[in-house]
């Protein structure tokens, strides 16, 4: 494991951090330390950052869980907690209060997020879902292929 300080969340402060090879399971107590997969560092990063394979946008098919086999358009990322928003997958029942006078309580469905790990980018040329895969260009910018067809994903 090794050990740096480094700024996080945009705060002023310096905090330290220690980077271990293991995954990391749990959340720092009030006032330690943060511990960090060294997955999510890059050679001479300043700050860690965790990445997901699929961004807003991108249409996505669930492999497992109950909504297994739907397709989607992702509405947000959250690549913090590994998560992700898609339309029309995970539909949750939520009970709102009535807010004000005469306004009537009610009962919002809406998506809710689910883990990343259990979706895969949708190639619709195939009409299947696909890996993806990095690739860099000649003028030194990276972009992500679909492992089916080959193509340049964006």
């Amino acid at each position: 494991m090794s050990e740096q300080y480094i700024k996080i969340n945009n705060k002023n402060k310096k905090r330290r951090v220690i980077f271990s090879n293991a995954p990391i399971k749990g959340r720092p107590k009030k006032g330690g330390f943060y511990i960090v997969s060294s997955a999510f560092l890059k050679k001479d990063a300043s700050n860690p950052r965790p990445k997901l394979h699929v961004k807003r946008g991108d249409t996505v098919m669930v492999i497992s869980g109950q909504d297994k086999g739907k397709t989607g358009k992702v509405i947000a990322a959250f690549p913090r907690e590994s998560k992700v928003i898609i339309e029309g997958v995970n539909i949750i029942k939520k009970h709102q209060k009535p807010r004000g006078i005469g306004q009537a309580g009610e009962i919002i469905e809406k998506e809710a997020p689910i883990f990343a790990s259990k979706v895969m980018y949708y190639d619709a040329t195939k009409k299947r879902p696909t890996r993806i895969g990095y690739k860099i260009l000649k003028d030194g910018k990276k972009v992500r292929i679909s492992k089916v067809t080959g193509e340049q994903i964006d």
